[in-house]
């Protein structure tokens, strides 16, 4: 007891819960009692358990969870009232690296493929894939990790992990059209987040830094950690922040000060919200999909 009266002292003490595989544990109790992932702040709660490997995610319109799986090589869909064995539904069955993947209203889903470094758009109706773009890579560097979307004009940003830089493509590019390069100088990019009034966000995974980039050009490190590898930005403006190190962060842009949010996961690769501003977490090395649910 003296023990556990010690460790109740050093530790964070914010109201949360755990809810594993029907277990849920509390406070400092829940700390000191798992070993696996623990929340700091909100409520965690484990979704889907599976055999494989899921990595970047994303949410549509009805709260399905769409995921490239790396050991599948296959794009994988998880309705919203799945249940934690569920067996997902196959949308494409053969992918070499299935990694971002981005979500838009028309029922489609874009997909970089990080074997061949192109983008290719999966239509949900009618089962078809088509190319978008063929970004190519001459490096010996690994390629595309995520995706995101400008908010404001539908456009597909693209961190060119194996060159450094941040590319802007249409998201329905004329044939002969040549991507944007927007930002360059970077170790890794790995992710990119853009806010409606047009300020970008960047995961600069080799060199573990989160990056703000104002409109106007200018550039502030808002944050540093170890790999960071997906951004994406809540409803309250807050950078939310996945490192591969196993903790989920969120980044307050005004003074960007860093708090953990879910600590103990192995090698958390994806990162979204579904429409109700909760936080989706996917663990690669675990197999398993979580939910935050924030105060």
């Amino acid at each position: 007891m003296n023990q556990l009266n010690q460790l109740n002292q050093r530790l964070w003490r914010p109201l949360f819960i755990v809810i594993l595989a029907g277990t849920i544990l509390s406070g400092a109790a829940e700390a000191y009692a798992q070993t696996g992932p623990r929340v700091v702040t909100g409520t965690l709660s484990l979704i889907w358990q599976g055999k494989s490997s899921p990595d970047d995610i994303a949410v549509g319109s009805d709260d399905s969870i769409y995921f490239g799986d790396l050991t599948a090589h296959a794009v994988l869909r998880l309705p919203a009232n799945a249940s934690v064995n569920a067996v997902p539904e196959v949308v494409w069955p053969s992918l070499g690296e299935p990694e971002g993947i981005i979500y838009l209203p028309d029922n489609t889903l874009i997909v970089a493929d990080q074997q061949t470094n192109r983008l290719y758009r999966i239509d949900l109706e009618l089962r078809t894939m088509v190319p978008v773009y063929d970004v190519g890579n001459k490096t010996n560097n690994p390629g595309i990790d995520g995706i995101g979307l400008d908010p404001l004009n539908g456009d597909i940003l693209v961190p060119d992990s194996p060159t450094g830089r941040i590319l802007r493509i249409p998201v329905l590019p004329v044939p002969g059209q040549k991507a944007t390069t927007i930002l360059s100088g970077y170790k890794r990019p790995t992710s990119v987040a853009m806010s409606l009034y047009g300020t970008l966000y960047i995961c600069d995974e080799y060199g573990g830094r989160i990056y703000r980039v104002a409109p106007n050009g200018k550039q502030t490190v808002i944050a540093e950690m170890s790999l960071p590898d997906d951004v994406v930005l809540d409803s309250k403006g807050n950078v939310l922040v996945n490192s591969l190190q196993g903790t989920i962060w969120e980044i307050n842009p005004a003074t960007n000060r860093k708090t953990a949010l879910v600590v103990g996961l192995k090698a958390p690769h994806g990162l979204a919200l579904d429409s109700h501003g909760n936080v989706i977490i996917a663990d690669a090395t675990l197999n398993q999909i979580y939910r935050l649910v924030l105060p």
